[in-house]
């Protein structure tokens, strides 16, 4: 378990790594114009109202961007690395008799875990860029955001566990088959009930109704949303593969084990 737990600490690394130089490359260049707009914007109005504030960032945006994401980003890949590990070993430890391959079920978890972590929430909650947001629903959209995916890991772990338990009786195609449309319709039931929140700045107006400044773009918010989900693709793609193709290196396959070996394990 514990050697398990290490290669999933390590291909959690590298997928953090893997995840944030896509972010560098793709993201952080929009994150820039965000900001820009949103400077832009707040000087709009601040010409409008006559209401002038001044902030002072505490560390440089260069900073930000290349020191402080990267150690989040690859921290929070050696986070899911190890989280990752336990779930491989608890979905596999009762599979000795009939082995998986360690890499297709390396990848089959990753692929997983990437619909029902990244995919789902981030289907009903997108993320934003600064500049697109409210104070007042910030909390309401963070706390939808997160029961959504508690709700989407909930519902995926527990019917992994019905669907290895009846997939000897029923077979694993029928059992998939019928656990994928549990899974879709308790999502969309949960989606149904989560409050929405319109959070995309409109166009500043002024008292005639002329448009001083205009709504946040539709084209940045879109390639943003885009690449931050890529950005999560990344990091579970490449966790799974390195994850699997580790362990693949350290233990035997079912082909390679003997029948003394696979019996030892089951017990």
């Amino acid at each position: 378990m514990k050697k398990i737990i290490g290669i999933g600490l390590a291909s959690g690394a590298l997928a953090g790594a893997a995840a944030f130089a896509y972010s560098r490359i793709q993201v952080a260049p929009l994150i820039a114009e965000a900001i820009g707009y949103e400077e832009d914007r707040a000087h709009a109005l601040a010409e409008l109202t006559g209401e002038h504030s001044h902030s002072h960032e505490l560390f440089t945006r260069a900073v930000q961007e290349n020191v402080g994401a990267g150690v989040g980003v690859i921290g929070y890949g050696v986070v899911l690395g190890a989280l990752f590990a336990v779930a491989y070993a608890v979905l596999t430890s009762g599979t000795a008799r009939n082995r998986l391959e360690p890499r297709w079920a390396a990848l089959g978890l990753s692929v997983v875990a990437l619909v029902s972590v990244s995919l789902v929430p981030f289907l009903v909650f997108p993320a934003n860029p600064p500049g697109v947001g409210q104070e007042e629903t910030s909390a309401q959209r963070t706390t939808s955001y997160l029961a959504l995916l508690i709700i989407s890991v909930l519902t995926a772990a527990v019917l992994a566990a019905v669907v290895r338990r009846y997939s000897p009786r029923v077979g694993t195609w029928p059992a998939a088959v019928a656990a994928g449309w549990a899974y879709a319709g308790v999502i969309a039931v949960a989606a149904a009930l989560m409050p929405r929140v319109q959070e995309v700045p409109a166009a500043v107006t002024d008292g005639t109704g002329s448009i001083v400044f205009p709504g946040f773009p539709a084209e940045l918010l879109y390639e943003f949303r885009l690449h931050s989900v890529l950005t999560a693709t990344v990091m579970w793609l490449v966790l799974g593969t390195v994850f699997g193709a580790a362990l693949h290196r350290w233990q035997p396959t079912a082909a390679q084990a003997t029948p003394q070996e696979v019996l030892r394990a089951a017990h």
